[in-house]
């Protein structure tokens, strides 16, 4: 299974996308464009470059499945806070490049790392938001507090729930949560170098998220047998005290 339907029209995906059917639109977060480089200039820590295909091959596959007219970038498309790096500027300039090649409308929502991210877009004419309202969501990154509390997409999360066996061993799994109490969805990062919060051993990040019980959210991890509905938080802890 590749997409599990969480309200008429609206699916979270193995695809690291949430579809919107009606409106033909896929939300995706947490690219973190050149993290490579930022990782060599900020901690001395040489890595290949791999993000750039790895995030090129999953924005194929959205494009192969669903043919969305949009695509909204909810947050954090570069990494580095302080200035563009080269890395950044070649990168994000050819992964937009393919973006425009397969979609009508391209919506970029600023998240943190995103300071400087105007510059790039402004010679595409394409605008920075802070929020964009789409169906019948508000999509915001979610590293500022901005008082909603319902009908929220948000990223900045990076989600990832630790499955564990009898003996110790355990994966983890990127995820979105779903709050149907609130109807708010939290998006898996697409970077394939961001680490993700526990979401059962760790504080949330998103101010947002840190101030709303999320203990009824529904957990959906992606896997490479398809994704994964794995219950509710508060169901999944449960288990963990009982485990062996």
């Amino acid at each position: 299974m590749d997409r599990i339907e969480i309200r008429p029209g609206v699916y979270v995906t193995n695809y690291y996308a949430l579809w919107l059917e009606r409106e033909r639109a896929a939300i995706i977060g947490d690219l973190h464009i050149g993290m490579e480089a930022a990782m060599v200039e900020e901690e001395g820590i040489s890595a290949p470059r791999v993000q750039e295909d790895v995030i090129i091959k999953r924005l194929s596959a959205i494009f192969r499945e669903f043919s969305p007219e949009t695509l909204v970038i909810n947050g954090d498309f570069k990494h580095k806070f302080s200035r563009n790096l080269w890395q950044e500027w070649e990168e994000v300039n050819r992964i937009l490049d393919f973006i425009c090649d397969h979609v009508r409308r391209v919506v970029v929502i600023r998240g943190n790392h995103d300071n400087y991210l105007k510059t790039i877009l402004a010679k595409r004419g394409i605008d920075l938001h802070s929020r964009y309202s789409i169906g019948d969501y508000t999509v915001i990154h979610g590293h500022r507090d901005v008082g909603m509390e319902r009908d929220m997409v948000l990223a900045h999360e990076h989600p990832v729930v630790k499955i564990r066996d009898g003996i110790g061993a355990y994966i983890k799994l990127p995820c979105f949560l779903y709050n149907d109490e609130r109807n708010i969805i939290v998006l898996p990062a697409l970077s394939p170098l961001s680490i993700g919060t526990d979401i059962m051993a760790e504080d949330y990040l998103s101010p947002i998220l840190s101030r709303i019980d999320m203990s009824g959210a529904r957990i959906y991890a992606l896997s490479e047998i398809g994704i994964l509905s794995l219950g509710r938080i508060r169901d999944m802890e449960r288990a963990m005290l009982y485990m062996p």
